[in-house]
């Protein structure tokens, strides 16, 4: 889960393929990670008005590439990475990239290990010089021991600062995920002004094992812990898309229009076994305590289908172009969503859903100067609705989708070598929370006006900055929270990561960045607010050739100050962490 702009957002999409539910995303294979913000179902289909992620796939390289990285991601996370491309043929007609990871060790939160393994490969067929293929697959299995801890707070209940190195789970926790994952897509530039672009990737999550602790806190110094067992759980998940690319000119005027379908659909399977403990206590909070596992009954191996979330979207977009200083942006897109949601016993656990609705995309761009861009935009979408998580009472229950708009006045100026953007925006949507009787549920309008800032590249040949700020007012309008701020949304968050190449000592930089988020309210009714927090990184990074080879070193400290802190309601913070790396190409 990542927020953006208040918003908390599951959705994602994979080379521009969108995908909703996931766990345990590698990045080890990832060329970049993009966020992008504000309402993007008019490209994507449903999703979060706040924004989403896109992960952008390594591609196989024109030149050979041959890189090995070993080094330590935190405590005694030892990990080594290949990572391996270039031209089959010597025409370079093909050509391939192939991943490899295996990591092990403990973290550095007591008790918790990771135990990863990752294998990717990706091939393209540049079959002609206008008809391009290209293929992925993966695989990935994850294990982690001891994670994090999930904290319930009562209406009242005080909250500590806690110890985030500590283990507040059981050491016996643990969480196991296998992913296996095919990726086809084909582009063809049938001339200079139409190009076919369809694509289609279909991931397997398979959750063999699953544990979690629940600790809840009813009043000062002590806390009860529910520890829970759930059977399998698997998820199957399709995204396809088939679109195309027309240019064209009305007298003066220019168009580039692109039409076309896309959606996706992921379907899960549970089963009804997940027994647990009930809440066991009260410990105290000085110190976690720990129990031996107890006698769990016998888990069935069957599971049943448990729901479907499907989302199909006909499109139609034009980007005109008046002149050198106007431009616009309109399209359409008819999204549909279905979900359904059943028991055991095949019943349905809430009414199915099929709806659809028109949603229009409209943004007027004016670039008064090459260096300088300003836009307008109002868009609308649907989105579909969360999932409760596996700690609340309705676990994994699908929520009703949601409608979404937002309207937003942009700049964006290159000043020197450093893109500087700032943003308006008012965003509304369905409000969901977990309620006080830690129940998923949906009441009321959230909307989030706020402005954001932002800026990205060298202020000096030595000097690289990324960094950004938004400043929020949110507020619930209707239900029974009506005037209320959201649970878990800052009023203000800013981050800053910076490198410097240090003159006197050629190859050398020093890395660092300092992350800092608001006061946040921890209950929906605002009567407990969790504290402001304030974490910094540091880092350095040496880049040298050795035997004519590249060989660049890192070492990272994150949270360097050690600051214990809540992510938000339910869950503590990173503790500090010491991470190191050598990487050599040949």
């Amino acid at each position: 889960m990542v927020k953006i702009r208040g918003f908390n957002s599951y959705d994602r999409a994979e080379d521009g393929l969108r995908r909703s539910y996931g766990f345990a995303a590698s990045l080890e294979d990832k060329e970049r990670v993009e966020i992008l913000n504000g309402l993007s179902g008019f490209l994507f289909g449903a999703a979060s008005p706040g924004g989403m992620v896109n992960y952008v796939n390594k591609r196989p390289t024109a030149e050979r590439l041959n890189s090995i990285t070993v080094g330590n991601y935190g405590g005694s996370q030892y990990y080594v990475h290949g990572d391996f491309g270039g031209p089959v043929d010597s025409n370079g007609k093909v050509g391939y990239r192939v991943n490899l990871v295996r990591q092990d060790g403990d973290t550095a939160v007591d008790d918790q290990k990771i135990d990863r393994t990752l294998a990717s490969a990706a091939l393209d067929f540049n079959i002609t010089d206008r008809f391009k293929l290209e293929l992925g697959a993966s695989y990935g299995d994850y294990k982690m021991q001891a994670p994090t801890a999930y904290w319930f707070f009562q209406e009242g209940a005080p909250r500590p600062t806690l110890d985030t190195s500590k283990n507040w789970s059981q050491p016996w926790i643990r969480d196991e995920t296998e992913t296996r994952k095919w990726m086809a897509r084909a582009t063809y530039e049938a001339s200079d002004n139409l190009t076919l672009r369809v694509a289609h990737i279909r991931e397997y999550q398979d959750r063999p094992v699953q544990y979690h602790s629940m600790n809840s806190v009813a009043g000062p110094g002590e806390y009860f812990q529910l520890r829970q067992k759930v059977g399998p759980t698997k998820t199957e998940s399709e995204s396809w898309q088939a679109l195309a690319d027309l240019s064209f000119a009305t007298g003066a005027v220019t168009h580039k229009v692109t039409m076309g379908y896309y959606g996706f659909t992921d379907r899960q399977w549970q089963t009804s076994y997940f027994p647990h403990t009930g809440y066991q206590g009260p410990y105290g909070l000085d110190s976690p305590t720990h129990v031996p596992e107890p006698g769990w009954p016998s888990a069935p191996r069957t599971m049943y289908f448990s729901n479907r979330v499907r989302n199909d979207n006909f499109m139609i977009g034009d980007l005109v172009r008046f002149n050198d200083q106007w431009s616009a942006l309109v399209g359409i897109n008819r999204s549909t969503i279905q979900t359904i949601d059943r028991q055991q016993d095949g019943s349905a656990s809430q009414p199915d859903y099929d709806r659809g609705r028109n949603s229009p995309n409209a943004s007027l761009i004016f670039t008064p100067a090459p260096w300088l861009t300003t836009y307008a935009t109002y868009i609308e979408g649907l989105e579909q609705g969360g999932v409760a998580p596996e700690e609340a009472a309705n676990r994994l229950q699908v929520m009703p989708p949601m409608r979404s708009k937002q309207k937003e006045l942009g700049i964006k100026a290159e000043v020197g070598s450093v893109l500087v953007s700032g943003a308006l925006f008012d965003i509304e949507k369905a409000y969901e929370f977990t309620n006080g009787d830690n129940i998923y549920a949906q009441d009321g309008i959230q909307r989030h006006r706020g402005a954001e800032v932002s800026a990205v590249g060298k202020v000096t040949e030595a000097w690289t900055v990324m960094g950004g700020a938004t400043l929020l007012h949110a507020r619930v309008e209707g239900g029974s929270n009506d005037g209320q701020v959201p649970i878990n949304v800052p009023k203000f968050m800013a981050k800053l990561y910076s490198e410097y190449a240090l003159p006197f000592a050629p190859g050398l930089s020093v890395t660092g960045g300092v992350y800092h988020v608001g006061k946040q309210w921890a209950t929906d009714t605002n009567t407990s607010r969790l504290p402001s927090y304030t974490t910094f990184d540091l880092g350095l990074r040496y880049a040298a050739k050795v035997s004519g080879r590249p060989l660049t070193l890192r070492l990272n400290v994150n949270n360097l100050t050690g600051k214990d802190y809540w992510l938000n309601s339910y869950y503590l913070g990173s503790p500090r962490s010491v991470a190191l790396s050598a990487q050599v190409q040949f």
